[in-house]
């Protein structure tokens, strides 16, 4: 009988813990992201502008709004202040002198350092009440809209069947085999995006989609990033619509005329074989690969460079967690130049996947017993590392110079103080120091 009784336990175990109410974040952190303005983007003349501090804002603003809605700030419910937030990017009534708009213009790649969050607050918004019911019928059709065109983005550069060097710009640089800045924000997007429509519809939808329909959609909402994104380069309506080749501009010298080919989008989306249905595999293979390696705080980059600590909080010369795993993969990757280890980079691979892991432990997608107990013990590993290499100042290697990083002046302005009280309230802390 011991066994059925240990299996009695275990399934009581797994009940409770799934019961367990997960923390909130800081109050002051929550009215500093409150009152932080609303994000908004730009695309003029093929570059992209973001605002990545406001962008993390948000983040936390949807999150505080998902747990405690009727919560006051400032005289007004969180539910409030989250509707006002979107409505900021959802609705622009005339454009900029510059031409652009507000909203996040669905460029796909890198433009998912910021894009996955308003997927992400879009996500928590429908999933609550008290702030999808302050949404107009159609500020509701405009987040419809722009959950739509950041899958699609998501489904041309990243769908198995399309390998394209080139963004939906049709001229910015990229690849789906790239490092993780490159490629986990838009794995953020298409999941919320799936999670929001359901797997079925968003797949539906990808089969029907028509160009020039949701092209004619984008200028009645007055959405010009996307639609001039998208339009900079006219052969990429063909490409979404029916596939086929591209090359590289002749004006890319890192890649100068390189030829790519793929399927479009008007199919099934899969990343690596993992499906729509399938949210935690999708986010598991990135986050795997970001917290991918064994900490090490002198990486030699090159003949005449090591990698070290700055001295600027101890005297110390190595990590607290050296040799552990869990390191994030820019302290020790590549670039066009060579080796390259970098704090910059390694915050932008942690700034992309908090915001989609919190999301999924909100939404309950967060899979402790496939992965999730062991990418926690990584995670602590590689943000208690970054954050140590942050207060100390690291010296970095990238672009085949040396540069210099520091929490205040590098990672502070650009919402590091957002990213990681999201990962310190809702993950597990860092392990025992290696010594």
């Amino acid at each position: 009988m011991k066994p059925v009784f240990l299996c009695l336990a275990l399934v009581l175990a797994s009940a409770l813990s799934a019961a367990t109410p997960l923390p909130t974040l800081p109050a002051d952190l929550v009215e500093l992201a409150v009152r932080t303005k609303a994000p908004r983007w730009k695309f003029v003349d093929h570059q992209r502008i973001r605002e990545m501090r406001e962008t993390f804002a948000l983040q936390v603003t949807a999150v505080a709004a998902f747990q405690a809605p009727d919560a006051v700030v400032d005289g007004k419910p969180l539910a409030t202040h989250l509707a006002e937030k979107l409505r900021f990017f959802l609705v622009t009534e005339t454009p900029y002198p510059d031409g652009s708009t507000r909203e996040p213009e669905a460029q796909g790649g890198i433009g998912g350092w910021t894009h996955h969050v308003p997927a992400h607050a879009l996500l928590l918004a429908k999933r609550t009440p008290a702030v999808w019911t302050q949404l107009s019928a159609d500020e509701k059709a405009r987040a419809d809209l722009l959950m739509q065109a950041l899958a699609l983005a998501a489904h041309f550069c990243l769908d198995d069947d399309n390998d394209y060097y080139v963004l939906l710009d049709g001229y910015s640089l990229f690849h789906k085999s790239w490092n993780p800045n490159h490629v986990e924000g838009y794995v953020g997007a298409i999941i919320s995006a799936s999670l929001y429509f359901g797997p079925d519809e968003l797949n539906a939808f990808f089969r029907q989609f028509d160009f020039d329909r949701f092209v004619a959609r984008l200028d009645a909402a007055n959405f010009q990033n996307i639609r001039r994104c998208w339009t900079w380069n006219p052969a990429i309506r063909d490409l979404m619509m029916h596939g086929g080749s591209i090359a590289v501009s002749e004006k890319q010298l890192l890649a100068q005329g390189v030829v790519t080919r793929g399927l479009g989008v008007r199919n099934d989306f899969t990343l690596n074989g993992d499906t729509l249905h399938e949210p935690w595999r999708l986010h598991r293979a990135q986050a795997v690969r970001l917290f991918g390696k064994a900490v090490r705080t002198r990486v030699i980059a090159s003949a005449e460079f090591t990698s070290s600590l700055m001295h600027r909080a101890t005297a110390a010369t190595e990590s607290p967690w050296e040799g552990q795993m869990g390191m994030l993969h820019e302290f020790e990757s590549t670039d066009w130049d060579g080796l390259r280890t970098s704090l910059g980079y390694a915050y932008e691979g942690a700034m992309i996947d908090i915001p989609t892991a919190v999301t999924l432990k909100l939404v309950g997608e967060w899979r402790a017993n496939e992965g999730g107990d062991m990418l926690e013990r990584r995670m602590g590993v590689g943000m208690g590392d970054m954050l140590f290499k942050a207060r100390e100042g690291y010296r970095s290697f990238s672009q085949a110079k040396p540069r210099e990083y520091n929490w205040e002046d590098t990672l502070l302005p650009i919402g590091a103080d957002f990213v990681v009280a999201l990962w310190q309230t809702y993950f597990a802390p860092p392990p025992p120091p290696s010594k």
